[in-house]
């Protein structure tokens, strides 16, 4: 879940800009102008009536709208309980120093590009995750505390997501138990409770994907590059965050999968990690690479299926900031900086918004 999707989900539904679709750059120009206008206005409310600044997932997924006010338990900045603040432990990897990745993952994409259609039937694209979030928190603690006081989570979900050829959209989140014990287990309980939304919308035809992806990386590109409004994004990270979304919303034919393994090997600077086990306890084969924007460097690392090619897993770990943007030391923590890892457990196709494969 990126700031804006977060954001819109603590709407809960009655988020005026529902129907609108900024590219990326606008994103992370909203995001640090949001930032500033904190540091130079802090709000000054009661610690239960704060207005959390959620910042999601990597940092290039900037803030588009203003923050939203929560219910919270009044002792607990951001509502979410302290067990919630400890990183997942990382991915087992198995290798030596990364090498240049280019020509392994294009022949990985070669044994994608032989797998066929993605399963189920039905005309609604289904895919459902499960991960860890980072969520930040800034807020103002009043006139007698620290222009702001910050915090953090790492929170674990279960995610799903439909999407069907009008755009009619729907996304479910549901927290999982903490990654540490400790506080209150009542606020544990209201957490849980509290933190599962379910989010329906018409996308903006420009998040709309085709029914019918190109299967060769140029064509790829084309569509990657002009997902939402405004110019076509064909950079690094503007190619990244479509593909994040991509894969977040849409099963993928072999050939389709093949030509975005395609892109991203052209991307330049993708490297081999070695093999490695996500936390679903699949084994695949690891590929890196690092993504500079205005806002910040992160690396990327994508676990694909060495027998047909499909994503198991990404990550992302926050690299560096701009000072504009925000500063991991302001938060307590330190770079790099886990942010989010997202572990695909089934993608493919049904016949309704809601519905999921047959066990």
């Amino acid at each position: 879940m990126d700031d804006l999707t977060a954001l819109r989900t603590a709407l809960e539904g009655t988020d005026p800009a529902a129907g609108a679709a900024p590219a990326p750059g606008a994103r992370r120009r909203a995001r640090a102008h949001a930032l500033a206008r904190l540091r130079e206005s802090p709000v000054t409310r009661p610690l239960h009536k704060r207005v959390p600044v959620l910042v999601a997932g990597a940092a290039a997924a900037a803030l588009a709208v203003g923050a939203a006010s929560l219910l919270l338990p009044a002792d607990e900045p951001g509502g979410i309980p302290a067990a919630y603040a400890a990183p997942p432990e990382p991915i087992e990897v198995v290798g030596g120093d990364p090498v240049d990745g280019t020509d392994r993952l294009l022949a990985l994409a070669e044994v994608t590009r032989g797998r066929g259609a993605a399963p189920g039937e039905g005309g609604v694209a289904f895919v459902s995750t499960s991960g860890t979030q980072l969520i930040r928190l800034t807020a103002n603690a009043g006139d007698d505390g620290p222009d702001e006081t910050h915090g953090y989570r790492y929170v674990p979900y279960d995610w799903a997501e439909w999407t069907a050829p009008g755009g009619e959209y729907r996304h479910d989140a549901h927290p999982r138990p903490p990654l540490e014990s400790g506080g209150r287990e009542g606020d544990h309980a209201w957490f849980l409770d509290q933190g599962s939304t379910s989010t329906e919308e018409t996308l903006h035809p420009s998040l709309v994907w085709p029914e019918e992806l190109p299967t060769e990386a140029a064509g790829m590109e084309e569509v990657l590059a002009d997902l939402g409004e405004g110019a076509a994004d064909g950079s690094p990270s503007g190619l990244v965050d479509a593909m994040r979304a991509l894969y977040g919303a849409r099963p993928l034919t072999g050939p389709e999968e093949a030509a975005v393994q395609d892109v991203l090997a052209g991307i330049g600077g993708v490297e081999y990690v070695g093999s490695a086990t996500d936390p679903l306890g699949r084994e695949g084969e690891l590929f890196s690479l690092e993504v500079a924007d205005e806002a910040s460097v992160s690396e990327y690392r994508y676990l694909y299926d060495a027998e047909d090619g499909s994503l198991l897993y990404r990550d992302t770990t926050l690299l560096e900031e701009g000072p504009e943007y925000g500063n991991a030391e302001d938060y307590g923590l330190a770079y790099p900086l886990p942010s989010e890892r997202v572990s695909y457990v089934w993608s493919g196709w049904v016949d309704a918004i809601g519905e999921r494969p047959a066990e």
